[in-house]
């Protein structure tokens, strides 16, 4: 059974990643009102207005691993068939380890040849934010090196969750750990069909991830959309699916604490649930209904969709870079924030396409590796069968 790309989830996770771009635009030039930073009361900040779905980068992070929750289990979970399984989990740490590697060393370019301007960009637009690196230290500087660059892009970001030359890179940790655990879960599922017993398994992983790593929740409720989700598709009414895409953009909106538009859901909301549960569930909401509104699939599905799947993990791992670099450049040299904003995602799309270039000749590169590594494997318990079968 061949398992066709879903562009449609592709053009979500670009749109994802430009939230995650727009989370960071205000955070670096318009601190006061961010909601986080400074004084201002949160009433009179972003975060109480009823778009902050567009700049929550919490909830676009969230959404990127409900769908890595679903598209990497799915696959198996559709057609049983263990190599699937095998090589998504030989791939998952050279796949991220790839782009990784090549923006770290590139920020560790920028930092060597001074092309970094957030600190004077900082004392302009007084975010702490762009003062330490969009958040990458505390304060302390560190010394950037080729040989520290090469480590962390390649094995910390993903072990111990080092970020401090990009610090978009919190969340590879989660991705890595997450992704193993995923595979592990749709292992289980495949041997486990009963509804009842993919209850239990789902319910035991929640629980895990619920006491130990409340962040992880959300590829658990990616890998639950790929177990129940139906085999050969469904339809969802147009008013239905638009509904559900309304409220659960809604409900990336919120953070604990908002006022104004979520000052109700601030008061009902218990503030000891983790936010990664209502950004979860905005996650498998708007998943749902692309796969079931056929409009929305449609549209979703476009040449556009394509392009933006295909640079949404390249952008998010560059876009940072650029902002710190050229975009803070032009605000310093021009004063003007739009300019600065504009500067940095024209740059970060560039930087996007040249790196989505290489991811796409890397994973062919893996593709080929890891077919070889595996007929190699069969060849070999074959001839080891033979060998058995001739003694005897």
């Amino acid at each position: 059974m061949k398992i066709e790309r879903d562009i449609s989830l592709d053009a979500m996770r670009g749109i994802a990643a430009l939230v995650v771009f727009g989370s960071h635009s205000v955070l670096a030039f318009y601190p006061e009102f961010s909601g986080y930073l400074g004084s201002a009361s949160v009433e009179d900040t972003a975060r109480s207005r009823f778009w902050y779905a567009a700049v929550n980068g919490q909830g676009a992070v969230a959404f990127f691993f409900v769908l890595s929750g679903f598209v990497l289990s799915r696959p198996y979970l559709l057609t049983g068939e263990k190599s699937i399984l095998v090589r998504g989990v030989i791939k998952r740490w050279p796949r991220l380890a790839g782009p990784v590697l090549v923006t770290v060393v590139a920020s560790w370019a920028l930092f060597e040849s001074g092309a970094y301007f957030y600190e004077p960009a900082a004392a302009l637009s007084h975010s702490s934010w762009f003062a330490h690196f969009a958040g990458a230290y505390s304060g302390d500087a560190f010394e950037p090196t080729l040989a520290s660059a090469a480590l962390q892009g390649a094995v910390l970001t993903f072990l111990r969750g080092d970020y401090t030359y990009d610090s978009s890179l919190w969340t590879m940790g989660y991705e890595f750990y997450g992704s193993l655990m995923v595979f592990a879960l749709a292992f289980l599922l495949v041997r486990a069909p009963a509804f009842s017993a993919r209850i239990g398994v789902l319910a035991a992983a929640a629980l895990y991830c619920h006491v130990a790593k409340p962040a992880l929740a959300p590829f658990v409720v990616g890998v639950a959309l790929a177990a129940f989700l139906p085999l050969q598709g469904f339809r969802a009414p147009a008013v239905l699916a638009a509904a559900a895409v309304v409220l659960a953009l809604l409900m990336c909106g919120y953070t604990p604490g908002a006022a104004g538009f979520y000052a109700g859901v601030t008061a009902a909301y218990p503030s000891a649930l983790p936010i990664h549960y209502v950004y979860a569930l905005a996650a498998a909401m708007l998943i749902v209904a692309a796969e079931g509104s056929r409009g929305m699939k449609a549209f979703l599905s476009r040449r556009w969709g394509f392009v933006s799947g295909e640079l949404s993990f390249p952008f998010y791992l560059v876009h940072v870079l650029l902002l710190c670099s050229l975009g803070a450049f032009t605000f310093v040299e021009t004063g003007s924030k739009a300019a600065a904003i504009a500067a940095s995602l024209a740059s970060s799309l560039g930087a996007a396409w040249l790196l989505a270039r290489f991811n796409r000749w890397w994973v062919d590169r893996l593709n080929v590796g890891v077919a070889a590594l595996l007929s190699g494997g069969k060849k070999n318990r074959l001839q080891r069968a033979r060998t058995i079968a001739s003694s005897s």
